[in-house]
């Protein structure tokens, strides 16, 4: 975006500068290398060796540069604070940021129980980087200052881009079993020494993950129906 909106005034002085090259070579019939020194350093040329005429283009010249700087300045300016702009802007600092982290963990999916998790983690400071496929949800994220890679977990360049190889752990909490499970052996083979959480809808598919190499397997329905247990326990005490 910044090269498109930059291509016609860079063209523009590129032409300018051959120019002024081709107008001082005739002038002062001096070497191109040395016009083009005089366009940059005006202050290098001698009033008093050249003519009137040299004189006033050199005028000429310096205004010319001055005007395709604060042209080139507007463009970049503008680009950076449209709403286009700052979401470019916001994607470079987002990509610099998860290029430093380091020992942190990736959570796979931002459905109900991808935010739960993510909530947490936030709130005890501990570091993460967050994949979603959904665009929308991703350009969300991004002004929230998430730390977030778009692309599908499953792939290993979105995997590699989270930054698989210098994590801590990865939390695969996707609403798809056969996904947690293929993201679980991929994560594996990536990085054996990852510690994995997934999550798991049915009972069969469990004990797979966990074979597979997960560390921790939650069944949220499963561990719900516990803690209700539970709680009918404790009010059922006299």
């Amino acid at each position: 975006m910044f090269l498109r909106r930059l291509a016609l005034p860079v063209f523009s002085f590129a032409a300018f500068i051959l120019l002024c090259v081709l107008c001082y070579t005739s002038l002062e019939g001096i070497r191109w290398r040395d016009a083009l020194f005089w366009i940059f350093h005006p202050h290098a040329i001698h009033y008093d060796k050249v003519r009137d005429a040299t004189k006033l283009f050199s005028l000429l010249v310096y205004l010319g540069v001055l005007s395709f700087q604060i042209w080139v300045a507007e463009r970049v300016l503008a680009t950076i604070f449209r709403k286009q702009g700052r979401e470019a802007w916001k994607a470079m600092v987002n990509d610099a940021n998860i290029e430093k982290i380091r020992d942190h963990f990736i959570i796979c999916g931002y459905g109900q129980v991808g935010k739960t998790v993510v909530d947490q983690l936030d709130r005890m400071k501990i570091p993460f980087v967050l994949i979603e496929v959904n665009e929308g949800v991703h350009q969300q994220l991004l002004q929230e200052n998430i730390p977030v890679v778009h692309g599908d977990s499953k792939r290993q360049d979105t995997l590699r881009a989270a930054g698989i190889a210098r994590a801590r752990g990865i939390c695969v909490v996707i609403d798809n079993d056969a996904d947690n499970l293929y993201i679980t052996v991929t994560a594996k083979a990536m990085n054996p020494s990852l510690r994995i959480i997934t999550r798991a809808g049915r009972q069969r598919y469990a004990q797979a993950m966990r074979n597979s190499g997960a560390d921790e397997v939650i069944i949220p329905e499963h561990e719900g129906g516990l803690m209700v247990g539970r709680m009918i326990e404790k009010y059922s005490v006299p």
